[in-house]
């Protein structure tokens, strides 16, 4: 594949041959077999906006818990079923079930917009059930720039202890822009217009405006991101934040989510404990 006469990675076709996969199968690209807005897993009725699991019944644990809870977003094309092995190495370390939480997007490509209502409605509802005033947000790909879309948009700063944005385009990618220009905008490119790298010739752009303080409020700021990525092609650095922890890891676009070396950075960035101290391994022998 080319475009203006420059070869494209392999990779990049296969991330697209995945993304056509996925949206075929509603948007479900590992398999969940839950419709995106089902609530079963959730201790609260989402009226048909969105999916996702959580709470102490799902999980199988007590109620009570001293933590703050951790609320998962998923990227493109995908859903919370992601975040399972995340459930399970936190709830290995200390973590109750009404610490753990992921959403499942009403679409397999939400606008940001679309995410920040789902957000918000979500994030409201953990606060309320857990009585939690503050979160920690965890996202990968699309949900890292939905999350700071939300951020930003709801003014919901104060909310939020901990953000840690895995692979998130956050200065945009070189495919969302040739997907704009080759007029792919629907279904599953449906994001490439507000993801596009050159949003700063675009004037009144969203991401120009959400990148003029990339890591704004009370707020601690992470980010990971993979040495071989091909969705950052030509923009290797677009998942950091000026004012963050940014880590590299040797890994692609979904080991930045899936690598035991990720999971494990992640557990230490929001609870503020190693995963292996003495206090969270006699939480593994329980």
């Amino acid at each position: 594949m080319s475009s203006q006469g420059v070869s494209v990675p392999w990779q990049i076709l296969q991330g697209v041959r995945k993304l056509r996969h996925a949206q075929h199968r509603n948007g479900c690209a590992v398999g969940c077999g839950v419709d995106r807005a089902d609530d079963t897993r959730l201790p609260w009725s989402s009226d048909g906006e969105y999916g996702g699991w959580g709470g102490h019944e799902y999980h199988g644990t007590a109620a009570d818990s001293d933590r703050r809870p951790i609320v998962f977003a998923h990227g493109n094309q995908r859903d919370a079923c992601d975040w399972e092995p995340h459930a399970s190495f936190f709830g290995q370390r200390g973590y109750a079930g009404d610490d753990l939480w992921a959403i499942t997007f009403r679409e397999g490509t939400p606008t940001h917009e679309s995410m920040a209502d789902q957000l918000d409605a979500f994030i409201t509802e953990v606060r309320s059930h857990t009585g939690a005033e503050t979160v920690d947000v965890v996202g990968h790909s699309l949900g890292v720039t939905g999350l700071r879309y939300w951020l930003a948009s709801r003014g919901r700063f104060e909310w939020v202890d901990t953000f840690v944005g895995l692979a998130g385009a956050n200065h945009g990618t070189v495919l969302s822009t040739w997907c704009v220009e080759s007029g792919l905008r629907g279904g599953a490119y449906g994001c490439s217009e507000f993801l596009r790298a050159d949003y700063a010739d675009v004037p009144n752009h969203p991401l120009a405006s959400l990148n003029e303080a990339e890591t704004p409020g009370d707020v601690d700021y992470y980010t990971v991101r993979g040495t071989d990525d091909p969705l950052f092609w030509r923009c290797r650095d677009s998942p950091t934040l000026d004012g963050a922890t940014n880590l590299l890891l040797e890994t692609d676009h979904d080991g930045v989510r899936t690598d035991r070396r990720a999971i494990e950075h992640v557990f230490k960035w929001v609870s503020g404990t190693h995963p292996y101290n003495v206090q969270n391994l006699v939480a593994l022998s329980d």
